[in-house]
């Protein structure tokens, strides 16, 4: 794909030194005297702290990772008074990249060069991941952070882009049946063939990596340090989601929370189920079921269904296409939503992610924006989405096939319609 704007949105995108990872600057770009920062004799680590540098450190992590890393990058005392994100843990909420997602390689540049995309803001960045050379992407996590597989030793590791920080998780190994093992070591059969994941995420306050694999068939948890994956269920589930801490299942239209409290095995319990029609029959067949997290710890829930009317003439009308309902964990029931409170929804069949509208320009508050895996949105129906608060579709605003796309964007909802689809394997291709 052709690179867009440094940022589609109002905020000026800003960006590191040489184009390069703030994390990655060498220590040579940092001022030789101990506690002296850039041409002045201030003794800026005495201000470390409590005191005005590490208050302002703080105040960077509350609002941008990426700013922070910039920030840790300037000098040496700087980087005294702040905490530092590779010391903390690879879990540590307060380092989640979270409001990145990454879109795909930087047209022009190294293969190892990605654009990342702040869907808060609007920013646009470019880093260096070196490490997807001898590791292979399975899953983008809702917080932002890279599922990768090294395939000789099957090791499962979980990369902070903005960081560089990655974190070893249990191998796949005992996931695999010997007769598969046999057939890929022997090169009968390819690892893709027989491990693929659909999602993953962080549970239990960010304690706890969920992988939801669709072959073998099975939601699997581990911590970091354990031995193995701890299998939770091995039944299909038409949606996960990690939200505000805590992973998000559903089945067949009911959400379920995964329980990791220590004294018993992992499991599934419900927390709200939608109170349907005895009209309405769901088959995993024609519908869809997709876990959205709305920011600020809202939880939603969006129905794909079959069904068109032909309307106004040279229009098209979709009846129950696309339902929204807010997840309400207190009543344990699904409400309808009527509106997505001016955000905007990109979804594809595995993925979904709520952004700012009013930091895109061609992005309308309030709608659901389909993937380029949705038949709606390459089919012949030719939609963008739908409109969440009148119910109405959105025509697809150019007459290009999508494959165009990847080789010029038309706007931020192309390329995110874009990145959104799958698990994020083709970002890397």
């Amino acid at each position: 794909m052709a690179n867009p704007p440094e940022s589609w949105g109002n905020k000026r995108a800003r960006t590191a030194p040489s184009g390069g990872t703030p994390a990655a600057l060498p220590a040579a770009a940092a001022p030789s005297g101990g506690t002296t920062c850039g041409g002045g004799a201030r003794d800026w680590a005495g201000l470390g702290g409590d005191g005005p540098t590490g208050l302002i450190g703080e105040l960077v992590l509350a609002s941008s990772l990426h700013d922070y890393v910039r920030f840790r990058a300037v000098c040496r005392s700087w980087r005294q008074c702040s905490p530092d994100p590779r010391a903390a843990g690879g879990l540590d909420g307060r380092f989640l990249p979270r409001h990145w997602i990454m879109l795909d390689k930087a047209a022009g540049a190294a293969s190892r060069r990605h654009r990342f995309l702040n869907v808060s803001t609007g920013e646009c960045i470019h880093t260096d991941l070196p490490e997807l050379a001898d590791h292979t992407l399975l899953a983008l996590t809702p917080e932002g952070r890279l599922l990768l597989l090294h395939e000789p030793t099957l090791a499962v590791r979980l990369l902070n882009p903005l960081t560089r920080q990655l974190t070893d998780l249990p191998p796949v190994t005992e996931l695999l049946t010997e007769v598969e093992q046999r057939a890929w070591r022997s090169g009968e059969r390819p690892l893709k063939d027989m491990l693929q994941v659909t999602s993953a995420g962080l549970a239990d306050d960010a304690s706890i990596v969920a992988v939801l694999f669709r072959w073998p068939t099975a939601l699997a948890v581990a911590r970091p340090g354990d031995d193995r994956w701890t299998v939770v269920d091995d039944g299909f589930m038409d949606s996960t989601l990690a939200c505000a801490g805590r992973f998000y299942c559903v089945i067949r239209g009911s959400v379920m929370v995964l329980d990791t409290r220590r004294r018993q095995h992992p499991r599934l319990r419900l927390v709200a189920t939608e109170q349907r029609d005895k009209s309405f029959r769901y088959s995993r067949a024609s519908h869809s079921l997709h876990l959205v997290d709305n920011g600020g710890g809202e939880l939603l829930l969006v129905r794909r269904t079959p069904g068109q009317d032909s309307g106004t003439p040279g229009a098209k009308k979709y009846r129950r296409k696309c339902k929204v309902f807010k997840v309400d964990l207190r009543a344990g029931k699904l409400a309808p939503a009527k509106g997505l409170r001016g955000r905007a929804v990109f979804m594809g069949l595995a993925r979904t992610v709520s952004v700012s509208a009013g930091a895109f320009p061609s992005v309308a508050a309030d709608t659901v924006y389909l993937g380029y895996d949705c038949a709606e949105k390459t089919g012949v129906d030719q939609i963008d989405g739908y409109n969440v608060s009148h119910g109405s579709s959105k025509p697809i605003y150019n007459d290009s096939c999508h494959e165009m796309v990847e080789v010029q964007p038309w706007s931020a909802v192309d390329c995110l319609s874009y990145c959104i689809k799958g698990n994020g394997e083709h970002l890397v291709a």
